[in-house]
């Protein structure tokens, strides 16, 4: 059997499950997939929207998946995997994400997002419509929930006396 050329990893993204729509990352961005460890939660963050989980020893932070993706009416079942998107395991923007399954990897470069939205591009793979996301658009969406809850949380207490 002849072996098939070696696609980079710029090239390479790996496909996921969130809902009943599939999404995919460059895999040159995903540190490490894992299981879904216990999300503890953080006293400032509603547990809606994100917590911290253990990932070797450190505090990984966790957005949850309705909080980044629109789920629609549909129930979401238990994450099965973690992705940790940081380019590498000291990345200080390390981010974790439930996701409800890990499809497969798929060729093809990622590119960046124009505008504001997270999408680059929805491009057929394996006969259904995938999401490609630009990982730092991601990124920031996270700390933009993250910061929306953080300061709603803040304005609740400023209010009570």
């Amino acid at each position: 059997m002849k072996d098939a050329p070696a696609s980079s990893s710029s090239d390479r993204l790996l496909v996921f499950e969130v809902g009943e729509t599939l999404y995919a990352l460059p895999i040159a961005d995903i540190t490490e997939v894992t299981d879904v460890g216990r999300i503890a939660s953080v006293p400032s963050l509603r547990a809606a929207v994100g917590g911290v989980m253990n990932h070797h020893g450190d505090a990984l932070p966790v957005v949850h998946r309705g909080a980044l993706f629109e789920t629609g009416q549909a129930a979401l079942s238990e994450p099965q995997n973690v992705l940790v998107l940081g380019r590498s395991p000291d990345d200080a923007s390390r981010l974790g994400l439930p996701v409800d399954a890990i499809v497969g990897m798929a060729d093809g470069p990622a590119g960046t997002a124009n505008g504001a939205d997270e999408v680059v591009e929805r491009r057929p793979i394996g006969g259904r419509l995938v999401n490609v996301l630009d990982p730092q658009r991601l990124l920031m969406r996270a700390v933009q929930v993250i910061e929306g809850s953080v300061v709603g949380a803040d304005a609740m207490q400023g209010g009570q006396t």
